[in-house]
């Protein structure tokens, strides 16, 4: 066989082996589609809305929360300017509960993380989510958007 033609064979193939690689990149890109449903103050807050998904009688979701200034950290000296939180929904108790969370140094969940925190299912803290408020707003778009169940 000609060394030339096989060569030319595989840098063929190859090439069109490249966009088949690129796919999975694109469509977790296109998986983080990020509906903003809330303004108040310093913050500026988003669902995913791929995330909402039934977990029990109760729904979860992520939500992208970005920070107009830098928030101060736990860990003395830093600060953040975005945090990606999973929630856990309680529609019918207008109650929303934090499973994890991680700041990010900057916007749009950006930069070194900060600092992190979670919950096990059994230790979690449930806080009302009264209407017009941050937390209302992401439990009124998870439950109105949330899968059939």
């Amino acid at each position: 066989m000609n060394p030339r033609r096989t060569s030319l064979a595989l840098a063929a193939s190859l090439a069109l082996l490249a966009p088949i690689a690129e796919v999975p990149a694109q469509s977790e890109a296109a998986a983080d589609k990020w509906y903003k449903v809330a303004v108040s103050g310093n913050e500026i807050a988003f669902v995913n809305t791929g995330s909402i998904q039934r977990a029990g009688t109760h729904l979860q979701v992520r939500v992208k929360q970005n920070y107009l200034a830098p928030v101060d950290s736990a860990k003395k000296g830093k600060t953040f300017q975005s945090a990606r939180t999973d929630y856990r929904l309680d529609c019918e108790q207008r109650k929303l509960a934090m499973m994890a969370t991680r700041a990010f140094a900057s916007p749009d969940l950006q930069g070194d993380v900060v600092q992190k925190a979670s919950r096990s299912e059994k230790n979690l803290i449930w806080v009302d989510a009264p209407r017009a408020s941050v937390f209302g707003e992401i439990l009124d778009y998870g439950c109105k958007n949330a899968p059939p169940g």
